[in-house]
């Protein structure tokens, strides 16, 4: 491992420090997602990026470690099984999210007398129809519509990879950069004439971009003859400077001078990602990695590794837990009640990945070691089995 100012290397094995990022990220999510005083620290502490940015930025750094490897290991063949196999599992964990919340919701209605305005209406003005759109992923209602974006992305994964691969960095930058810019002078699309369908809140050819460069980044991590990082003192100074803006544009109201309202919306914009947003991402992300290569240590910590280590399943899980307590209001009535509740609630996460450990380990185990003892099979059968 080198140290600031030098190449980032990445040694063998999972990287902690990555796994605990991602960790966090899921933890500020379900505050931000809670109507807690504790949004105040988690929703724009650092400035104008939120804890999306971070979860889709880290996620596509990882995957462009791991199936870069796998590219080089199985080829393109064992790649695109690879990533069908996590697309799959992807749509599969949405779908189980997304009924749990329903049912969830249908319940909670059905002991309560009464459907809280946080729900999404089409869970309990027509909940079959829900459940149809859902299953197919044109019902994106929030808390539970980054995981199709994410699954659409991973699809995206053996393209991007293979053109890495062949060293044509600049070329995947500059198309996925174009696909955002285009966006981002795109004006919305009015919603209303298409409910029911509702394809979720983030835009994917905006936030694909910064997927492909936390992809970009990976590959390059375990790619001595590609491009690196260095974290040399300007660069760092300028990261400072732009982080410190961006926390001014979040806080106290700041503006680029001169600038009129409407461009002011579209460089804040968050589906569409706008150029402050990103900016400002790319500045906070610059400044961790710096911290983390120096100081491992003091962006490492195991329990939050955990949950980036199993962060699909804590993110459905999230997802139908907060749907659940949205629902009774009273739980965030006073401040001891906040605190419990939202600690309940990060409790739950970590309970939901230590869950999802244990049963990782017991099937692996189960494969690894089959009974010892193979069931006897009657005369009459032997003969067939081994014809087969």
């Amino acid at each position: 491992m080198k140290t600031s100012g030098e190449t980032l290397v990445l040694n063998p094995g999972r990287d902690l420090r990555l796994d605990s990022l991602r960790g966090l990220m899921l933890v500020t999510m379900t505050v931000n997602h809670l109507p807690t005083f504790m949004r105040a620290v988690t929703d724009g502490g650092l400035g104008i990026m939120a804890s999306a940015e971070g979860f889709v930025f880290i996620s596509g750094l990882l995957m462009g470690i791991v199936y870069t490897r796998r590219l080089r290991r199985d080829g393109p063949a064992g790649l695109r099984r690879a990533v069908l196999h996590r697309a799959e599992m992807i749509w599969t964990w949405q779908i189980g999210a997304f009924m749990a919340a329903l049912a969830a919701v249908q319940l909670t209605c059905w002991f309560t007398g009464f459907c809280s305005w946080s729900n999404p209406p089409l869970f309990y003005s027509n909940p079959w129809l829900a459940a149809l759109l859902g299953s197919v992923m044109l019902y994106q209602p929030g808390l539970i519509d980054i995981l199709p974006m994410y699954c659409a992305f991973v699809l995206l994964l053996p393209f991007v990879l293979h053109a890495l691969e062949e060293g044509r960095y600049k070329r995947v930058l500059a198309w996925s950069l174009l696909s955002w810019f285009v966006v981002q002078w795109i004006p919305p699309v009015d919603g209303a004439p298409l409910y029911p369908i509702h394809v979720g809140s983030f835009n994917i050819f905006a936030w694909q971009f910064l997927f492909v460069i936390g992809v970009a980044i990976g590959h390059t991590r375990i790619t001595p003859s590609g491009p690196q990082i260095r974290f040399r003192p300007a660069y760092l100074a300028a990261a400072a400077a732009m982080a410190v803006y961006g926390w001014c544009v979040q806080h106290l109201q700041w503006r680029p001078p001169g600038c009129p309202d409407w461009l002011f919306g579209i460089l804040l914009n968050k589906p569409n990602l706008g150029v402050l947003r990103l900016v400002d991402f790319g500045a906070v992300a610059f400044l961790v990695g710096a911290l983390g290569l120096r100081f491992p240590a003091l962006v490492t910590w195991r329990p939050l590794a955990l949950l980036g280590q199993h962060s699909l399943v804590v993110f459905a899980a999230q997802s139908v837990g907060v749907m659940i307590i949205l629902n009774f209001s009273p739980l965030f009535a006073t401040p001891l009640r906040d605190c419990l509740t939202t600690a309940a609630m990060i409790g739950f996460l970590f309970a939901a990945a230590a869950a999802h450990r244990e049963y990782a380990r017991r099937r692996k185990a189960a494969e690894t070691f089959p009974p010892r003892h193979a069931p006897v099979l009657p005369l009459s059968r032997r003969h067939d089995v081994h014809a087969a």
